[in-house]
């Protein structure tokens, strides 16, 4: 055991060492910045680094520097003009906000000594790093800083009054322990947002004025004129309910002047995201869709005029996708599924860059904002992102299950782009050099909507009853596994191993009536999808061992493997789920999401007014694994995350207790960590020990 083991940990630490692109800017027509990260195992935590390309005038990669480590680097930006830079920096567990001019450091302050307001947001759900239009101010969200409160009674020195500004505010008496919602997972202590602006030129710090308190802000921007800022404007009553991960938050788009004047669009029942201004600044563009129901959902591209009034109106540019829609050059398209825009998209005065999930695949698109005409910008060999764009050259990326990211820069001529170039080395991955995947269309036998598709990954021949499956529905539900590398699927392929993606009905980027129509059929339609999934990859591929069925999945990943396992329970050798659903109706009343991840899924509306009914948590135990625990057979892994808001970890271990009572063999790991189990030390525990675990099980140890 102790050779394989090695194996498994030396090819782990290989794989480990490939970085992942996590943003590339044009600085000028010959110089291209890029940001990565990369595992340090060493310290246990992810490295960031930067490094700068430099482009000849055919737009080929000359020269590249070193990476330079930016690890401290929490937000960062460049100004229009370049020649100011914006850092917050963390150091010591303290943030310093750092203004660099030309060459120097000219600024630098102790956000926490000033005492002004809270942690700066850094997340991607909330977080602004933006320079006025003049470049004297800087933008950001943070934290609401509570008064100080005391006990009841509290021995004190005597103090000297004092009088005007230098007067102490007396501390409230009886709040220390007050509660107040935070925004969920991975958000957990971001209750109240403010907007912040710090003057460069006096150095000071000023919390922006008219905010009203029923709002917590978001993503905000300065109007190209500098004279107000719009953004996002999430509502907090009756209650916050987690926001990772979820388009469906109530929320519109606000302004506001500098004089306090606070104005929001009078949306119906509306979620919305990433706002932007045309680059005219004579109107905003965002993404929308209905509050509530599903977490992820097909999103419509909307613009309204600036600035707002009381009597504004949006005007739908892309509408919902139902199905399936025909775009320029034949191509199909199946609707928006992006939270957000490139940081510069604009192709166009009236033309953007888009990225979004197209079944298998993340798609890029150039989009009309005027007539609402859609190109695909064609890529063959996996997924394809739009990273930047500055006047007619055009930033992105490239990547796919067997090549890690790569980047490549175009030239956009009256809406082509010319031959693309690829500016940094493509990453070689000899352990899965003689890997291949396949995408399989696939139509379920019944239902009111039967598209769904899979991934096949791994040999495409083989001697007869050789390779060994894993079977890997994703999570969400309403997710997507997309044409791109990710370390786990890379490691179980160096190892031998085939993999089955199965993208069920209720999957994004097929149509908004997939995502509809697993509402009220979790645990049914889903399993029965993977079934036909797994039967139609072993019909075609001899070389693949019918008797070496693995499940590995996380979140509604790890429901579907736990169902799999109980309703097919002499079908699957081995069991793998991280942080799974297993009872939904427990977990109604203590998942930050409990309106759709418990209701919406199985048909129900969210609602915390009335009498508890029963019949909603009997039809929400009924579609869980957990009704199919006793016939369980296989030994199960659970990979369990203790700091899990999302699938609190009471789930795992009324599972893991249910089937030892059963007599099956079952082991939990508990992590201290929230729901994706990310964090270097906690990543590679997990991975190896799925790894082992299902090696023992299929008796290849």
């Amino acid at each position: 055991m102790s050779t394989k083991l090695d194996k498994i940990v030396k090819t782990y630490k290989s794989l480990a060492q490939i970085p992942s692109l996590i943003g590339a800017q044009i600085q000028s027509e010959n110089v291209i910045h890029t940001t990565w990260l990369q595992r340090n195992i060493e310290k246990g935590s992810m490295a960031k680094f930067s490094q700068t390309i430099l482009l000849n005038n055919n737009l080929k990669s000359i020269e590249s520097t070193l990476p330079v480590d930016v690890s401290s680097e929490v937000l960062s930006k460049v100004s229009g003009s370049q020649k100011l830079k914006a850092v917050l920096r963390e150091s010591d567990s303290k943030h310093y906000l750092e203004i660099w001019k030309n060459s120097n450091l000219v600024r630098v302050v102790d956000l926490a000594a000033l005492d002004v307001h809270g942690n700066v947001y850094a997340d991607v759900e909330f977080s602004s790093f933006e320079f006025s239009p003049d470049e004297t101010k800087l933008l950001y969200v943070a934290e609401k800083k509570n008064p100080k409160s005391e006990p009841f009674y509290k021995r004190k020195k005597p103090e000297e009054p004092k009088d005007g500004e230098n007067a102490t505010k007396p501390a409230v008496k009886g709040e220390e322990y007050l509660f107040e919602q935070d925004w969920g997972e991975q958000l957990v202590a971001k209750k109240k947002s403010i907007l912040i602006q710090y003057d460069i030129e006096n150095d000071s710090v000023e919390i922006l004025k008219g905010l009203p308190d029923n709002i917590c802000v978001a993503q905000p921007q300065y109007s190209p004129d500098g004279t107000y800022i719009i953004g996002v404007a999430y509502f907090i009553e009756p209650r916050k309910l987690g926001l990772i991960y979820c388009t469906n938050r109530p929320s519109t788009l606000f302004q506001l002047d500098f004089e306090g004047n606070f104005v929001e669009l009078q949306f119906q029942n509306k979620a919305v995201k990433s706002p932007r201004f045309t680059p005219d600044g004579g109107s905003v563009i965002w993404l929308q869709r209905e509050a509530g129901g599903p977490h992820m959902s097909c999103m419509q591209l909307a613009k309204v005029a600036v600035p707002f009034t009381a009597k504004s109106e949006a005007e739908v540019v892309v509408d919902t996708i139902q199905l399936k829609k025909e775009i320029a050059g034949n191509k199909t398209f199946f609707g928006i599924y992006n939270t957000g825009f490139p940081k510069r998209l604009w192709a166009s005065k009236n033309e953007i860059f888009l990225n979004t999930n197209q079944k298998y695949t993340l798609n890029c698109y150039l989009i009309n904002i005027d007539s609402g005409n859609i190109k695909e910008i064609e890529f063959d060999s996996g997924s394809q992102q739009i990273l930047d764009v500055k006047g007619d050259m055009v930033l992105a990326l490239r990547r796919n299950f067997l090549v890690p990211d790569r980047v490549v820069c175009g030239k956009l001529i009256n809406g082509q782009i010319s031959e693309w170039s690829e500016i940094t080395s493509k990453v070689e991955v000899p352990e899965i050099q003689d890997s291949s995947y396949e995408y399989l269309d696939l139509v379920a036998p019944n239902g009111a909507f039967t598209d769904f598709n899979a991934i096949y990954l791994g040999p495409s021949s083989g001697s007869v009853k050789t390779v060994p499956l894993i079977v890997w529905p994703h999570g969400g539900p309403h997710a997507a596994f997309a044409n791109y590398y990710f370390l786990e699927e890379a490691l179980f392929l160096s190892l031998g191993y085939a993999i089955l993606l199965v993208n069920y009905r209720g999957s994004i980027g097929s149509g908004n009536e997939s995502i509809k129509y697993l509402e009220g059929k979790v645990g049914s339609a889903d399993v029965r999808d993977c079934i036909q999934a797994v039967d139609s990859v072993l019909k075609g591929r001899p070389w693949i061992n019918p008797d070496q069925l693995s499940l590995c999945g996380g979140s509604h990943g790890g429901f579907l493997v736990a169902h799999l396992s109980g309703q097919y329970p002499d079908r699957f050798k081995s069991v793998v789920a991280r942080n799974p659903v297993f009872d939904i109706a427990s977990m109604s009343i203590i998942s930050d999401i409990p309106d759709c991840r418990c209701y919406a899924v199985t048909g129900l509306a969210y609602t915390q007014k009335g009498e508890i009914d029963n019949e909603t948590l009997l039809k929400m135990r009924e579609a869980s694994p957990i009704v199919h625990a006793h016939k369980v057979k296989a030994p199960t892994l659970l990979q369990i995350g203790s700091k899990d808001l999302r699938v609190p970890p009471h789930q795992g271990n009324e599972y893991f207790l249910r089937l030892k009572a059963n007599g099956v063999k079952v082991r939990m790991n508990l992590y201290e960590d929230n729901h994706p189990l990310g964090s270097v030390p906690n990543e590679m525990d997990n991975v190896i020990n799925t790894v082992l675990w299902i090696e023992e099980h299929l008796g290849r140890m």
